[in-house]
């Protein structure tokens, strides 16, 4: 009885999980006693594909080895299969065995090493690739970004407009994606001329500012201080969202403009956790603590949960009040919603209860963290010392070894 081909692989392609995966290797021992994996490479490939779908990557290079004939489609199965379950090495090792490399082969392997932050070999790899394009561009731009190195993220944006205008006389549209992946780049090093450009490169080309997008400008014109520009772009906003308005009220905050900055709040029907701590913080950066710790009050008859960032905000608005008592209501907060182990809140709690003249207070919550580091350390320390309580100072000095 002849075996329909085409069947069998649809059958391998339904197979994507270690449950079905002995349904497969039934499969694999009827080709093997029919011959037909010798004969006919597209099963060959399907079934290889299932093994590395399935994680089952020995068994993948079992088969990959006894496969008397291979095309792209083998090698590529291969590397990504490799690149999937983590394992980088062996996947740029078969790549550079490859014969006769596809787009798709440079883009999985460019692509995979970034996902697994290999910035500087998928950088390295970009440059050595014959035939660029934009996928791996933008996954390497927005790999940049999103790892925390914007300068690189901006170069690398830089090198892509030169190889745009190389290739195409800059002719084709460059992806909303990495435009706002640009843009954000661009705000994090306060880079407003270089912004400015990308802004009239998306209106010259007539590129379609969604949602995202328009955020990013806003975020961009917003944190380089041209509140002109934020503005008239959130006003053409349909639906601004928290990122964008928070944002434009961080801006307002540094300008000093709180007046402004709660004008944009107040029209908000249900502002996020997001846009409470932006005003807080606001509040507190130009020193109207007793705005930052009235608003938290609301925030708390809203129903709104706090986080770390609350937090740190508000204790740094009762250090400078010398609220006691509000520092001890935030203090039962927080340790009903389980942060006091956070060591951003910990240090803002040790701090407002030494200028609050507690030392005591600010001794125990140290006491009661789980990890500690330097600075806590040092703070502590510190604080004895600012009380004349030399021996108390000298007994949290003996723990440095220990404690960090």
């Amino acid at each position: 009885m002849e075996l329909d081909l085409q069947s069998c692989a649809r059958l391998l392609n339904s197979v994507n999980s270690n449950q079905s995966l002995p349904n497969g290797k039934q499969l694999h021992l009827v080709f093997l006693k029919r011959g037909i994996l010798n004969s006919a490479l597209t099963i060959a490939n399907r079934l290889l594909q299932m093994y590395t779908r399935c994680g089952q990557m020995a068994d993948a290079e079992l088969l990959f080895d006894e496969m008397s004939e291979r095309n792209c489609f083998t090698w590529n199965t291969m590397i990504e299969g490799y690149m999937k379950w983590g394992k980088i090495n062996n996947s740029l090792d078969l790549f550079r065995l490859m014969p006769s490399k596809n787009e798709f082969s440079w883009n999985v392997v460019i692509l995979g090493l970034v996902k697994a932050e290999e910035l500087g070999v998928a950088r390295r790899l970009l440059s050595e690739m014959p035939r660029k394009n934009e996928v791996v561009w933008n996954g390497l731009i927005h790999g940049y970004a999103k790892m925390g190195f914007p300068g690189v993220a901006l170069c690398l944006f830089k090198e892509f407009i030169d190889w745009d205008f190389r290739e195409t006389g800059g002719a084709s549209h460059i992806d909303s994606f990495v435009l706002a992946t640009a843009l954000g780049a661009c705000a994090d090093t306060r880079s407003v001329d270089l912004g400015k450009q990308i802004h009239a490169r998306i209106i010259v080309d007539e590129v379609e500012v969604d949602s995202v997008l328009a955020s990013s400008l806003v975020n961009m014109y917003g944190k380089g201080g041209d509140l002109d520009n934020a503005s008239y772009i959130l006003n053409r906003m349909q639906n601004p969202d928290n990122f964008s308005l928070s944002a434009l009220i961080s801006t307002y905050s540094n300008c000093g403009r709180m007046d402004d900055a709660r004008k944009i709040f107040n029209l908000i029907t249900d502002p996020c956790v997001v846009l409470w701590n932006s005003m807080i913080s606001g509040y507190v950066s130009c020193n109207e603590v007793l705005e930052a710790l009235l608003l938290f009050e609301e925030m708390h008859r809203e129903g709104v949960i706090g986080d770390s960032s609350t937090l740190a905000s508000v204790l740094n608005a009762c250090a400078s009040a010398h609220a006691l008592k509000n520092c001890l209501q935030v203090h039962v907060y927080g340790f009903k919603l389980g942060l006091l182990d956070d060591l951003v809140v910990a240090s803002a709690l040790i701090d407002t209860y030494a200028k609050c003249g507690c030392p005591d207070e600010a001794s125990k919550v140290f006491n009661e963290l789980k990890t500690h580091d330097t600075i806590l350390l040092n703070s502590v320390i510190t604080i004895y010392f600012n009380c004349n309580r030399i021996e108390d100072a000298r007994h949290y000095l003996s723990q440095c070894p220990t404690r960090a």
